[in-house]
């Protein structure tokens, strides 16, 4: 890690990582809190894509990677790959500044632990823009997506310090744009050099850390799969009982078109599965703050993930 890059990453630590009282979660908390303080905090200005606080939030993803260990899965400079992939759109929704500025660079954040077979992709990922800023007012984004990118970092630092090397590539994505029509995403799809095909798996996070309202007792998880995938629904429900974490899951079917990045896979008939802990009061609103994170639903979603995608992987290495 570049001295640079090193020290970026440890001034976030120091100052965004919040203390907690001592528990059995303790470890899992603190690992998942300092991305979602520092992605939500004021000083990066809801993080609107193309702007000062979406750079920073992309630096700082890079950082965490780096540190984790992944190895770099972005576009080509220098001979090298790059953490970032790089690409121009114009926003469809957009201040009139920036239509006069025309298209805008915006980047994905690419990571990737090498498998034994390197010629086939399971990807881990979840969209780290939001909103940006209105007049004065701040739209945090903490729940939307600063959970899902902090699950992405989890699920990296667990199958980085494993001891197995995984059966096939495992890429980490966070994508931009995401609030603009999953542009990140759709990129990152028709401009992967492999192509689709190799394309094996798909876990989407978004909104991974608070309940709907209604969901009173705080355990609703959604979970959207493919119509034809009716193993991956199987799985969701067995390693839900086999964990003992007694999430109720709503199981839906997703289409091709969708409310999220798992949709630029679903297109392509990728398996997806898309992991959403509910829309709760707050979305889209500047009153989407770190402070209300559901620490211990945020931990069974992602560990469940984490189980889900163990099997996947262990039922393709075995065919």
């Amino acid at each position: 890690m570049s001295m640079k890059r090193l020290a970026f990453f440890l001034i976030t630590l120091l100052f965004f990582c919040p203390t907690f009282a001592q528990s059995g979660w303790q470890p899992e908390q603190k690992e998942l809190a300092a991305p979602v303080y520092f992605l939500a905090s004021p000083l990066l200005e809801g993080r609107e894509v193309g702007e000062r606080g979406s750079l920073v939030a992309a630096e700082y993803i890079a950082s965490a990677m780096e540190q984790i260990g992944l190895l770099p899965a972005g576009d080509i400079r220098l001979g090298k790959a790059d953490w970032f992939q790089d690409f121009e759109f114009i926003p469809r929704k957009t201040k009139p500044e920036e239509l006069k500025r025309g298209k805008i660079t915006v980047r994905n954040v690419l990571g990737m632990i090498k498998g034994v077979d390197t010629s086939k992709y399971v990807v881990i990922g979840a969209h780290y823009d939001h909103l940006g800023m209105r007049g004065d007012t701040i739209f945090h984004g903490a729940v939307d997506n600063a959970s899902g990118v902090s699950g992405v970092l989890a699920l990296a630092k667990r199958w980085s310090s494993s001891e197995k090397r995984p059966p096939c590539n495992l890429i980490f994505a966070a994508w931009t744009a995401e609030e603009k029509g999953h542009q990140g995403s759709n990129y990152f799809v028709h401009h992967f050099a492999p192509g689709q095909k190799n394309f094996l798996f798909t876990i989407n996070f978004d909104m991974i850390s608070r309940s709907a309202p209604e969901d009173t007792a705080c355990n609703i998880l959604s979970i959207g799969v493919l119509k034809e995938d009716t193993l991956i629904r199987e799985m969701a429900t067995r390693n839900n009982a086999a964990l003992g974490i007694n999430l109720e899951l709503d199981l839906w079917i997703t289409g091709e078109n969708g409310g999220s990045d798992y949709a630029a896979f679903t297109a392509y008939g990728v398996p997806i599965m898309t992991f959403h802990a509910g829309e709760n009061i707050d979305y889209h609103t500047p009153e989407d703050t770190r402070d209300k994170m559901d620490w211990p639903k945020m931990i069974k979603v992602i560990k469940l993930a984490n189980s889900c995608l163990e099997e996947f992987l262990e039922r393709w290495k075995l065919q």
